[in-house]
């Protein structure tokens, strides 16, 4: 089953090379005019295809190139999930990888081959969408997926051969007597300068061609055919039964084998390099609030290129630039992404911190009050009880403050010190203030006659109902 399927695969790859190069390319088109980027199909899951969170699914890819596949990458979300390097690059690939979403949304699944000269494919994408209770049941993937018919792609499986034309220019010439000894090919076919696929590819043969036989190798498995026809020269084709038929050669003599070409020295890889990032940074490296920054980079050697800050990831082109205005400290990560991996630059921006503007202090003091007195907390001043414009009466025998005027109070309870304007903004006021008794130590708010916020604090009292007082009033109404 495998060496048919690989046969109806191939016969499917050649018969699309007849008809595209028929269809497109005048018969003297050299191999170099030739397209070289790669193709790169995702055969499952399709676009639209709606899948739950957890769920497995199977993609299923093919590649294809006529210099030679060298190396697949698949993605998910820019994120990749696959790299494959093909150590023998071959002409066409096809794989699998499963993918298990964790997270719901649109996602977009992307696909690029590169081949022996490092060139890329354009990538090839399916956008799937990701529920939270299920989706699309996926069809199983095909035991064969569909390759594109791509020029130069020959009909064995391995080396990698581009197809030169004819010597001669000409059609292969008249066909042999039916009792003379031939071999006729059941797909397209190379000749070759010896019976072995490291030798030399003299020429190529069409499905149903016919040449005539005048030798073979030892093990049968090659035959040596007049080629081109009707001239001394000689070619090999292979005598598999899956690309050949042979028809009275039983009496055909073993032929000695050309001497083998002398491999030539395998082309190293060349292994990619890091993008490299010239510069990334800022015009200015402390800001104040509602001020900007410029941010400018360069780089080189990357296949795509992104400024991260907080929760943003926006893409970029190099060189490049962005003025923005951060409302805190931040950091921004310049990430540059090429085939061998990530490159990162760093640049912080200081955003200094608003300091709220103090508010001016009216008056503030501390003082002992007698029994029957009143205070008039925006002038500081200690009166009688009638005391125009006071804001407390001080009632040594009831032990308590007595609002005057329209002003009111609230306890707090809350070191002096550490009390603030926008917390006697805050309180609940005209609630009675609590006796003064021998053990207290008492801090509260006040809104005098005028509007005014402040603070107070009761350090001590005396036997004779009086008490010390320390206060302090802001200009702030």
């Amino acid at each position: 089953m495998k060496n048919k399927a690989l046969t109806g695969l191939l016969l499917w790859l050649t018969v699309g090379l007849v008809l595209i190069t028929s269809a497109c390319t005048p018969a003297s088109t050299p191999v170099s005019q030739q397209p070289t980027r790669p193709i790169a199909i995702i055969a499952s899951p399709r676009s639209d295809t709606q899948i739950a969170v957890g769920q497995e699914v199977m993609i299923t890819f093919t590649v294809a190139d006529v210099k030679g596949v060298a190396q697949v990458e698949l993605a998910v979300d820019g994120q990749p999930i696959h790299v494959e390097k093909i150590t023998t690059p071959v002409n066409s690939f096809a794989g699998n990888k499963a993918w298990t979403p964790d997270k719901p949304g649109s996602h977009v699944i992307e696909l690029r081959a590169f081949n022996v000269d490092n060139e890329p494919s354009d990538p090839a994408q399916v956008f799937v969408t990701v529920t939270g209770t299920g989706g699309e049941t996926l069809p199983p993937a095909s035991d064969t997926p569909s390759v594109p018919p791509v020029a130069g792609v020959t009909a064995e499986a391995t080396p990698i051969t581009l197809i030169p034309p004819s010597p001669t220019g000409a059609p292969a010439g008249p066909s042999p007597a039916p009792s003379q000894p031939s071999v006729t090919t059941r797909t397209g076919l190379n000749v070759r300068g010896g019976p072995g696929t490291d030798y030399p590819v003299i020429g190529r043969l069409t499905e149903g061609q016919t040449l005539a036989v005048t030798g073979r190798n030892a093990q049968t498995t090659w035959w040596q055919v007049v080629y081109p026809s009707g001239s001394n020269e000689r070619g090999w084709v292979s005598g598999d039964a899956q690309f050949t038929t042979s028809s009275n050669t039983e009496g055909v003599p073993i032929v000695q084998a050309p001497p083998r070409p002398t491999p030539a020295p395998p082309t190293p890889t060349p292994t990619p390099a890091l993008p490299v990032i010239q510069y990334f940074r800022a015009d200015r490296e402390t800001l104040n609030p509602g001020e900007r920054v410029t941010l400018s980079w360069d780089l080189s050697g990357a296949r795509e290129a992104f400024l991260r800050y907080d929760d943003v990831t926006e893409g970029v082109i190099a060189p490049g630039s962005k003025t923005l205005s951060p409302s805190k400290t931040t950091v921004y990560t310049l990430l540059a992404r090429g085939a061998a991996g990530d490159t990162t630059a760093q640049v912080t921006v200081k955003v200094n911190e608003a300091t709220a503007t103090p508010v001016p202090v009216v008056n503030d003091g501390k003082s002992k009050i007698l029994n029957g007195q009143t205070i008039d907390f925006d002038r500081g001043v200690i009166q009688g009880s009638d005391g125009a414009g006071a804001d407390f009466f001080w009632d040594g025998q009831e032990k308590r403050f007595m609002p005057q005027n329209g002003a009111t109070g609230a306890f707090v309870g809350d070191v002096f010190e550490e009390i603030s304007l926008n917390d006697c903004r805050s309180v609940t006021y005209g609630q009675p203030f609590p006796d003064v008794g021998s053990v207290s130590r008492i801090t509260g708010c006040y809104r005098t006659d005028q509007g005014r916020y402040g603070k107070f604090f009761i350090s001590e009292w005396s036997a004779d109902a009086s008490l010390t007082m320390q206060w302090l009033t802001w200009d702030f109404r």
